[in-house]
């Protein structure tokens, strides 16, 4: 009976988001649709050190992400926001905001420049986002809200 309760146990484990948990009230918009951002992580900027990558998705961003590697043929499939700003509280009003799908066929990255605050860095990393553009195929792709995600660095 045990045997058969770890099995389970580790089944429903299993189902769902894969990924670190985020808390935030962040929207995004993706053309028609919302898709909800239930995963996230702060890391270090691979190309500058005093910068962190904040990134979350509705699936697979862990601390091991690194969603601006663009010819990485292992992103996970789902849709996603990042950027990366100083590692420190503050505005950042010019912050160069991205958007990605990522599907079995196809990758499509929108960028343009939002405002960026961070509220704090220890013990997670924490802010609001807003941003806006419109790409010509989907249409209009936004994110607003706060975020809360793990500090992987």
């Amino acid at each position: 009976m045990n045997r058969v309760l770890v099995l389970v146990a580790v089944l429903l484990a299993a189902c769902g988001d894969s990924g670190e948990p985020m808390k935030g009230d962040v929207v995004v918009t993706y053309g028609g649709s919302s898709p909800k951002m239930d995963v996230g992580t702060a890391v270090q900027d691979e190309e500058t050190p005093g910068k962190m990558l904040v990134q979350f998705g509705t699936d697979e961003v862990d601390c091991d992400s690194y969603l601006d590697v663009f010819l990485d043929f292992n992103l996970p499939e789902g849709t996603f926001v990042y950027f990366s700003v100083d590692k420190m509280a503050g505005t950042y009003a010019s912050a160069s905001v991205s958007a990605m799908k990522n599907t079995s066929r196809s990758t499509s990255i929108n960028s343009t420049t939002g405002m960026v605050t961070i509220t704090a860095v220890e013990p997670r990393v924490t802010g609001t986002v807003t941003f806006t553009t419109t790409d010509e195929e989907v249409g209009v792709i936004s994110a607003t809200g706060s975020f809360d995600v793990k500090r992987c660095f």
